[in-house]
């Protein structure tokens, strides 16, 4: 039995430290208007949730986002890593279902500044 509970123990760990698997979209104005879209994992520590995000069209790590969740607001900052920049700071909102079911918990983040929006977006239920 004790052998049992630390696997348990050990394979929650990991999971954790895995992070979740999340879908960003990002859209900025400029001369044009650009989309980019991502997706990987983001670790979770109390309210904070950060990585770097692969874009989907070329599979390169590209993305780098932090953001501080403070009951149902956000507030983050992101940087394209190709481009080499300090990053912009966008502000936005956090939203868990209400009523989550075993198969179907989304969660959403909306951010935005004066620029760019950029919405995170997951359906995974904790096991």
């Amino acid at each position: 039995m004790r052998r049992l509970l630390v696997l348990g123990s050990l394979l929650l760990a990991g999971a954790a430290e895995a992070g979740q698997e999340w879908n960003l979209i990002s859209v900025t104005r400029g001369p044009t208007w650009e989309i980019n879209e991502a997706k990987g994992a983001l670790k979770q520590s109390g309210g904070v949730l950060e990585g770097v995000l692969k874009d989907k069209t070329d599979g390169k790590a590209d993305y780098r986002i932090r953001i501080e969740l403070n009951g149902g607001l956000a507030r983050a900052t992101f940087r394209f890593i190709s481009e080499n920049d300090e990053g912009t700071t966008l502000t936005g909102t956090y939203k868990k279902a209400a009523k989550p079911t075993k198969t179907h918990c989304p969660e959403q983040i909306q951010l935005m500044n004066a620029f760019q929006y950029i919405g995170l977006a997951r359906d995974a239920c904790e096991p």
